[in-house]
């Protein structure tokens, strides 16, 4: 991810997504720092209801959907061959 702001241009890595005393938790970095963002499930009610999601966003979500389970299921697949041929 990639946040611009008059503060300046960061790059944002998640290397977990976690739970805290009831709160989502992503865990990362932005731009070399470490850094944690917490979201209440108020906080989250809240973004989505202000979402406006076009077709195009449902489209990409979808696609993307498709693809992460299409290439799980080719590695399980490719594994599954793999121990057939030992």
């Amino acid at each position: 991810m990639r946040i611009k702001s008059r503060a300046g241009n960061f790059n944002m890595t998640i290397d977990e997504v976690g739970t805290e005393n009831g709160e989502l938790v992503l865990s990362g970095k932005m731009g070399v720092w470490q850094a944690k963002t917490y979201l209440s499930a108020q906080e989250l009610q809240e973004m989505l209801k202000t979402l406006k999601i076009e077709a195009g966003v449902l489209d990409f979500l979808a696609l993307f959907g498709f693809r992460y389970l299409r290439r799980l299921l080719d590695g399980q697949v490719a594994a599954e061959r793999s121990e057939v041929s030992k």
